[in-house]
């Protein structure tokens, strides 16, 4: 295949543009309300497409549909291209024109993402993937500053993965995070406000030299108009009877969590927002962080800490 266009360095990769690509970004250009949004919204689609199929051929799992590049409204409101990796979160895709030396970040796009890949639309038929920065801190940056295109894989294996909340909504949950009689007893469920209805628990191992070797995080997710309100529990794992279908959860004979377990949560820029501790005397059978909420993209993590041990769990809404 040759480039119209050379190619600036060895890792940039040079990739076709489809027809379907083509022709899902005039579908949502025509929806747009003038030409220069039409422009915009058309070359964002071209670059998360371009970006999408490079996944793709990679084995990356992506979920373009879920992105807010996909989202009709958002997509009208914002200068959004982003597109979303399963599992990890969203990957901003600019576009940009050959010859260029910068690209614009938009000041929305400069939060809550993965990282920035930059596309180079070199022709109808053809694209550059010229490389990728984890973060910017302007709405501009030099195109030289970009890290090889062929780093990026293993950037996106490094990253913690992001459990999306949203998803929840969809009937979509992780194989880790269980129904939580599954992993609760009946005596437990009764204070894991149940008249939720999106709720799911996970398994945490802490490997403690103790009966109190693994607790139960709990979530419950409660929608309110725009925004998600979130209850946080911690319980610990209980000794279990066995069932006709099979053993539920053996690992502790104790109805009480370790004293001094910290249930922390954090912010997306790493502020501690809200913690609770277990007391060593009475004993706590649960511990719960205060109802929060937040809107749709905002990011937050969740951590249990011992004295020697530090768990995190990374939520987006």
């Amino acid at each position: 295949m040759n480039s119209p266009n050379p190619i600036p360095n060895d890792t940039s990769i040079p990739l076709w543009i489809t027809q379907s690509a083509h022709h899902q970004a005039e579908v949502f250009a025509r929806q747009q309300p003038n030409p220069q949004k039409a422009e915009q919204v058309y070359r964002n689609t071209l670059a998360v497409s371009v970006v999408d199929s490079y996944l793709k051929l990679l084995g990356i799992q992506t979920d373009v549909a879920a992105s807010d590049s996909w989202n009709a409204a958002i997509r009208l409101a914002s200068d959004v291209a982003d597109l979303v990796v399963v599992g990890r979160g969203q990957l901003e895709c600019r576009a940009v024109v050959p010859g260029a030396e910068t690209c614009l970040i938009p000041l929305e796009s400069q939060c809550d993402r993965l990282g920035y890949v930059i596309v180079r639309l070199d022709s109808d038929q053809e694209a550059t993937l010229l490389g990728f920065v984890d973060q910017v801190h302007s709405e501009t940056f030099q195109l030289a500053a970009l890290q090889p295109i062929t780093e990026l894989p293993n950037y996106l294996a490094q990253q913690q993965p992001i459990v999306n909340l949203r998803q929840w909504l969809e009937g979509l949950y992780q194989l880790d995070w269980q129904p939580p009689e599954t992993l609760l007893r009946p005596k437990q469920l009764v204070l894991s406000h149940s008249q939720a209805k999106f709720q799911r628990a996970k398994l945490i191992e802490l490997n403690l030299n103790s009966e109190h070797r693994d607790v139960i995080l709990l979530f419950s997710v409660i929608p309110e108009h725009d925004v998600l309100n979130i209850r946080v529990q911690l319980h610990p794992a209980i000794l279990a009877e066995p069932k006709p279908n099979g053993t539920r959860l053996i690992h502790s004979a104790l109805d009480c969590l370790v004293p001094n377990l910290k249930l922390s949560l954090k912010t997306a820029d790493n502020r501690l927002f809200k913690e609770v501790i277990s007391r060593p005397f009475p004993r706590d059978n649960c511990i719960q962080l205060p109802l929060f909420q937040g809107q749709l993209g905002e990011r937050f993590t969740i951590l249990i800490s011992t004295e020697d041990l530090t768990i995190s769990e990374h939520f987006q809404l």
